[in-house]
Order: structure tokens, then C-alpha cells, then sequence
């Protein structure tokens, strides 16, 4: 189960979350491999040789199935998981290893099924991190549990994704401070607050640009009443392969399993999962055989009855061709024979395609059918802040929603790109109150936002309206000046006036209001001097630049970042990293390129030659001709030097006219 938040809201969903599209396994020829791969929308996942792994994804924009593939690499990961003082969270010698008698070695075959059920928690930073998408990031953290239980399965323990909480609005707590600071301030929030569904433990994973260590959790606590709980610091540019090693790394110091001394401990492969360097090396990785007794040890004294129930995996209901929803292995289900009507592509009794056609529905589906590849089934918001996205010809489903990434300037530098959006207030005035209406002065917030009806607020939390603080006042409704002598009128909403120092500034509400209110300050909408509204709040624009620039520096001048964290790239040149150009038109994608600076540079060179090379040949023949000639008149000359000096200056004469007659008559 999926939980989100709207406005302070929580609200629930798991029908959005598609089943039967994730699969785990293993490389063929390859036993000591791991894969974990969704097919849910493209085929997206990690592939774990012995020593090194790879990414995979689509490669977006792409018109037909094409995926890129990437060496991971985690060398540059120079983090601490936890501080190397921290008295609360970390403790080097746990108590109940004192009181172990000495026992055989322990095999796994003797431990029992256990499974863990967590509980995990995403901050706001975060979640605009991954995407700002429900689905990418759920697919993300659905990612990270699949490595993290192919790991703990070499001790018969089932990692499981009980619920996902994502605080897509804004943070319930406050998420400054240290990593143990920030455990404790969560154990309190999750004491609190009601508990969604059945856990064992509750990760909180909060955004870091740059942290000094990883997490903090209480070694040996995994079933004790209050401490089941740690903290996860995501930095920037980290894999979700690394991400696993951490979340493995504390959840077994939680149960009970302290970090590897190299000289003692020994595994099947090159690095160890408790190893201090497991963080920074990329393929399998399997517990050694301290970790193997740690946890052993930890089982038999301690107990772990907490993960000793068997979790209750949901069942989806049979599917029912005919209910308007497609389920279990339908392709199509449009409803009855008279919703469907005889002219629908899908067959209303079998819920199957009719014969001929490739679709029954999505932007990229026309008259049954396939759209043409490069048809564009998403038009752009913004020219500055979004990308159009195409279809791919063997698909009815247009691709997921791409824009520019945040905090980039437009309409020549007044407002920034937010959402794919450039978010100029003046202009959104006008669109709403007419021409002529421009963002009210800050006096027109003051006397109307504060009110905190429903005229002037900064959201709304059950049936009271929030309170805008001063700094946020321009972030909670849209207030305008209005420069007409008509009064306004609107449908279903009533309009309230302000006369605030010679400025007459009006907003309205909507009585048939939904949840989403319209007049709502946009996100990245400029409240002051580097400053912009997100989520009701005025917040610094430079973490946003900063984030734009860092990320399009990758794209090597030929391209600027999206909110995928992917380059756009432009001029030709080709994902992911703007080196590559296409040999066709940039206008047209998904075809072969070639590297402008290996290949390229190659051809040019050999054009040159091929070019070249004639052009030398005939100058060299040429020069060699006129030399031969020169000798034959040397020696002519010389023959002739017998006769009279006169008679042999009229030949000689004669002789180069004759041959300077016949050059000119050659050129």
C-alpha cells in the first residue's frame, strides 16, 4: 500500500501500483549473478555479476524499444553508514554476545524462515529527488527492498515492503539535524501518530546533498518495543545499488550483526556485505561467516519472534471481462457490449484485441491502431521549460510526462521553469482577471492572505485554513490588481475587492470548489529576490540552480537536464551524455549515431586523404613530365651548338614559340 498526502490529506492506493510486472533471477551461464528487473513501463533494472553491475532502462525519447545499458559504478562512495562515536545508535560489543557459549559453527541450513517487514518513509526532498512522480518513485524503493532481499535470502529472510509512505506535500517532521537526532525525532512522530499498516521496523529516507555519514539505527533492537526504527541520508548522485548496501548494512546491525574485522572474517565473494568497503564496490555481494554467527547468535539469545510471522500477501481479485477495468491477463476491457458499441477496438465478451487491431486506447492509438513513430501525442507547455514527447510506433501508451528540470530561467530571465511550466504571475493574472490584471503589491497579500479564510490562505487542513507566514504570503493564493471600471463576474464564485495604498487588488473562490484549489500560487513562482513558492513556502531558487547545473554538466554543453535526471540533448547530438550525433536529422530519433569526436574526427580525415591522394599523384606526375622535358631541350641545344650562332638562335627561337604556342593552346 502506497500512501500520499494532498494538501495535509492522506490518501491511499495500491490499484495504481501494476502487479505481475517485477521479477527477480539470475544471468544465464552466470550461477553466481543477481537481476532484478521491471517490466512495467520498459524494461528498467540492475544486473549483479561477481565484481561489477549494470543498469539498465529506456532510453527515453527513444521511438522504438530502445534501452541503454551502463556500467555501474559506486568507487567514488567515500561515505560513512554511521558516525564512528555515536554512544545511542552503535554499539561495538553487544551485550548478549558476552553470555554465548561456544558451539559448533552454525550452517544456514539450520536457521528458519523469517521475514521482515518494513515500513518506509520518503521525505519531501526526496521524493522531488526521484522524480516527483508517485510511480517512479515507488518503482525506485520497490528497486532498492528487491536487492536487499536478494541478499538477507542467504539467511532465509524475506525482505518485505509492507507500506510505502510518500511525503509528497510537504515533511512531517522536521528533517534538519543529525542522523541520530533524526532517529529519535522519528521513533517520537511514529509513536504518535496511527500506525498505517503491520511492520516490523520504519526506515525515514531523507535527501542530503553531500552528508558526513549514511544512517543510524539501534544494533540488536529489531524486535524491541520503541527502537525499531533508522534513518536513511540519501546523497546526491548515489546508485540504488549503493542505497541497498546501506539499507542491508542497518538492518543487519539491527539484527544483531556487527561490521566484518577483514583479518578474521571470510566470504564467497571479494567483498563482503558488512564490510567497511562493501559501500564502494559494485556486483554480488553474500554475508561472511562472522556475520553468519553474529546473526546466529542473535536468533538464539535475543529472539527474533517478530519476523516469525508469516505476512498475509494481498490477493487481487479475479478478473471480470466486462467491468470497464483491465485485470489479471485481459489486454483490453472497455465495459459492456453497449458501452463498448461495434466500432471499439477491444472485444467486449473475450476482452481481447478484435482481429486487426494493435490498440484499443492512449494518445498514441488512432482508429485501432499504432500512431506513426515521432507523432507527437504530447504537446509542450512551455517551449523554455518542456519537451514534447513522441510515440514510438509499436505502443498506444504515450511516454511518461518529461519537462526541463526545475530552476532553470525563462521568458528571458523574469520567472523560472517549474513543472514544465514557466511561471510568470503577471501573465497568469491576466489569463484569469483579464488584460491589463498584473501580480498584486505585497500590501494587497498582507491585507488579504492574512486573513486565512477562504479568500486568502496557504492550504487547508481538514475544514481550518492554513495560516501563511510573512515570508510566504505570496505563496498562497493568486491575488492580482484588477485596472478595469467594470466590476468582474465569474460563475459559481464569488469576488472580493481590496483597496490597499491606490492599488485595487482582487482574488476569488469558487463555491464548487474541488480539492485542488485553482487560484493556488504555482510552484516556482517567484516570491522574492532568489526565492520561489514550493508547496506554499517561499524557499531559496539556488538549491534548484544548483541541482539544474550539477546534473547538466553531464550533458557536455549539448544539452540540458530533465526532471529524469536524464540529459535532453539538442543539436543532433544523442542520450545520454550529448556526445553522440546522429547521423540523421536531430528532428528524427532512436536511429544509429556515431561519436563526433572518435569516429567523426576518423571520417574527416579520411575524406581528406581519398581527396588528397589524386591530387598529389597527378601533381607528381606533372612535375616529373616538365622535368623530362626540360633535359630534352637541354640536349637538343647542346646538338646543336655545331651550327651558326644565328641559325641556332632562330631554332631555338622558333622552338619555345612552337612549345609556347602549344602550352597556351593546352590551357
Amino acid at each position: 500500500m502506497v500512501y500520499m498526502y494532498n494538501q495535509g490529506s492522506m490518501n491511499s492506493h495500491s490499484s495504481n501500483i501494476q502487479a505481475q510486472c517485477y521479477y527477480q533471477g539470475y544471468i544465464e551461464g552466470y550461477p553466481n549473478s543477481f537481476v532484478t528487473l521491471s517490466t512495467c513501463s520498459g524494461l528498467r533494472g540492475i544486473l549483479q555479476f561477481e565484481n561489477v553491475s549494470y543498469g539498465i532502462e529506456p532510453l527515453e525519447s527513444a521511438v522504438e524499444f530502445q534501452h541503454l545499458l551502463y556500467k555501474l559504478g559506486n568507487e567514488k562512495n567515500e561515505f560513512a553508514v554511521l558516525p564512528e562515536n555515536n554512544q545511542d545508535t552503535e554499539q561495538n560489543l553487544l551485550d548478549y554476545n558476552i553470555f554465548i557459549s561456544e558451539k559448533p559453527e552454525s550452517t544456514v541450513s539450520d536457521l528458519i524462515p523469517l521475514y521482515l517487514e518494513m515500513h518506509i518513509v520518503v521525505d519531501k526532498a526526496l521524493f522531488d529527488y526521484l522524480g516527483s512522480d508517485s510511480m517512479i518513485v515507488t518503482n525506485k524503493v520497490i528497486e532498492i527492498i528487491g536487492l536487499v532481499n536478494s541478499m538477507f535470502a542467504q539467511f532465509k529472510v524475506s525482505i518485505v515492503l509492507s507500506s510505502l509512505e510518500l511525503w509528497s506535500d510537504k515533511n512531517k517532521i522536521s528533517t534538519v539535524g543529525e542522523a541520530d537526532e533524526l532517529l529519535h525525532r522519528f521513533l517520537e512522530w511514529k509513536k504518535s501518530y496511527l500506525t498505517l499498516r503491520p511492520h516490523d521496523i520504519a526506515y525515514l529516507f531523507i535527501f542530503r546533498d553531500y552528508p558526513d555519514y549514511l544512517g543510524a539505527t539501534f544494533p540488536g533492537k529489531m524486535c524491541a518495543t520503541g527502537y525499531s526504527a533508522g534513518i536513511v541520508l540519501y546523497p546526491q548522485e548515489i546508485t540504488l545499488e549503493a542505497v541497498s548496501v546501506i539499507v542491508t548494512q542497518m538492518l543487519g546491525l539491527s539484527l544483531g550483526i556487527s561490521y566484518d574485522d577483514p583479518k578474521k572474517c571470510r566470504c564467497s565473494g571479494a567483498i563482503c556485505i558488512m564490510s567497511t568497503k562493501a559501500l564502494q564496490s559494485s556486483g554480488m555481494k553474500t554475508f561472511s561467516n562472522c556475520s553468519l554467527r553474529d546473526f546466529e547468535n542473535f536468533i538464539s539469545n535475543v529472539g527474533a519472534q517478530c519476523l516469525q510471522n508469516k505476512p498475509q500477501m494481498q490477493r487481487r481479485p479475479a478478473s471480470i471481462c466486462g467491468n470497464g477495468r483491465v485485470e489479471g491477463n485481459e489486454v483490453c476491457d472497455c465495459g459492456t457490449e453497449e458501452q463498448c458499441g461495434p466500432d471499439n477496438c477491444c472485444n467486449p465478451r473475450t476482452c481481447v484485441l478484435k482481429p486487426g487491431s494493435e490498440c484499443d486506447k492512449g494518445l498514441c492509438c488512432n482508429n485501432c491502431k499504432f500512431m506513426q513513430a515521432g507523432a507527437t501525442c504530447r504537446p509542450i507547455a512551455h517551449p523554455e521549460c518542456d519537451i514534447p514527447e513522441v510515440c514510438n510506433g509499436s505502443s498506444g501508451r504515450c511516454p511518461a510526462d518529461i519537462t526541463i528540470l526545475n530552476g532553470r530561467k525563462c521568458e528571458g530571465g523574469k520567472a523560472f521553469c517549474y513543472d514544465g511550466g514557466c511561471q510568470d504571475i503577471d501573465a497568469r493574472c491576466e489569463s484569469v482577471f483579464g488584460k491589463g490584471s498584473k501580480n498584486a503589491p505585497f500590501a494587497c497579500y498582507e491585507e488579504i492572505q492574512s486573513q486565512t479564510d477562504r479568500f486568502g490562505n496557504c492550504g487547508k487542513e481538514g475544514p481550518r485554513y492554513t495560516f501563511c507566514p510573512w515570508r510566504s504570503l505570496i505563496c498562497g493564493r493568486l491575488i492580482c490588481t484588477y485596472p478595469l471600471q467594470t466590476p468582474f463576474l465569474r460563475d459559481s464564485a464569488s469576488v472580493i475587492y481590496a483597496f490597499v495604498r491606490s492599488t485595487v487588488c482582487i482574488t476569488m473562490h469558487y463555491e464548487t470548489m474541488g480539492a485542488e484549489d485553482p487560484l493556488v500560487v504555482n510552484n516556482g513562482t517567484i516570491c522574492d529576490k532568489e526565492r520561489i513558492c514550493v508547496n506554499r513556502e517561499c524557499l531559496e531558487v539556488r538549491p534548484f540552480i544548483d541541482k539544474l547545473n550539477h546534473c547538466s554538466a553531464k550533458c557536455n554543453g549539448n544539452g540540458v537536464c530533465t526532471s529524469t535526471m536524464i540529459c535532453n540533448c539538442t543539436g543532433g547530438y544523442s542520450p545520454p551524455d550529448c556526445r553522440l550525433r546522429s547521423r540523421i536529422s536531430p528532428g528524427e530519433q532512436g536511429l544509429p549515431t556515431e561519436r563526433t569526436s572518435e569516429k567523426g574526427g576518423k571520417k574527416q580525415w579520411l575524406l581528406a586523404i581519398y581527396i588528397a591522394l589524386p591530387v598529389l599523384v597527378v601533381a607528381i606526375i606533372i612535375a616529373a613530365s616538365w622535368k623530362l622535358s626540360k633535359k630534352w631541350f637541354s640536349k637538343k641545344e647542346e646538338s646543336q651548338s655545331s651550327g651558326s650562332e644565328g641559325g641556332t638562335h632562330r631554332n631555338v627561337t622558333r622552338s619555345i614559340s612552337e612549345s609556347s604556342s602549344q602550352s597556351d593552346t593546352v590551357r
